[in-house]
């Protein structure tokens, strides 16, 4: 043992025979649920696999290929607003993104916002949303908020081709003088 109470000694369970047999046991087992768990749709895996399944979901590890979509993604989308200032100006708000670690989940949810948010069946988000980037300009005089999808095709894997944003303003906000109310407007 040296002064900090540590110990160059594995323990039993890697020091022993038996415990080199244990721990060996438990990784070709762990390596065997997991390859008999993913196996392709086939007769010998509908064999295998119920005996495993209590297993396979208490550790879990029980992943399947339905987790990814068959019909993957055709388009991407997202959603910003011109802010119309007082003096004319118009500045382009986009959502908030992230650093590509912590931030990343931040990020994550504003895509999800931006998914809901752009839908014609939400448009009940339109005016808070409208009315919660305004607030971002706290500093600054905001006359309008204009809502604005963005939309373009996702290129097929492998071909490299570049594809254009296309724009479509879907809801506007207009905010008058003090005091006035302020007017709102979809798109048709």
């Amino acid at each position: 043992m040296d002064q900090e109470g540590y110990t160059d000694d594995p323990g039993w369970f890697v020091d022993t025979r038996l415990g080199r047999v244990l721990l060996s046991g438990l990784a070709a087992a762990c390596v065997y649920f997991l390859v008999v768990w993913n196996l392709p749709d086939s007769e010998i895996r509908d064999q295998l696999r119920p005996p495993l399944a209590p297993t396979v979901r208490a550790a879990g590890i029980g992943q399947d290929w339905g987790v990814f979509a068959p019909n993957p993604v055709s388009t991407s989308y997202r959603v910003e607003a011109d802010v119309t200032f007082d003096d004319g100006t118009v500045e382009r708000y986009q959502f908030p993104d992230g650093d590509p670690w912590v931030g990343a989940y931040r990020e994550f949810r504003w895509r999800k916002y931006e998914s809901r948010v752009r839908r014609d069946e939400n448009r009940r988000r339109w005016k808070p949303t409208a009315e919660w980037i305004r607030r971002q300009y706290a500093d600054d005089v905001v006359v309008g908020v204009d809502l604005i999808r963005l939309s373009r095709p996702v290129p097929e894997p492998g071909t490299g081709e570049q594809t254009e944003w296309t724009e479509e303003s879907f809801y506007e906000l207009r905010f008058p003088a003090q005091g006035a109310a302020s007017k709102d407007e979809a798109s048709p």
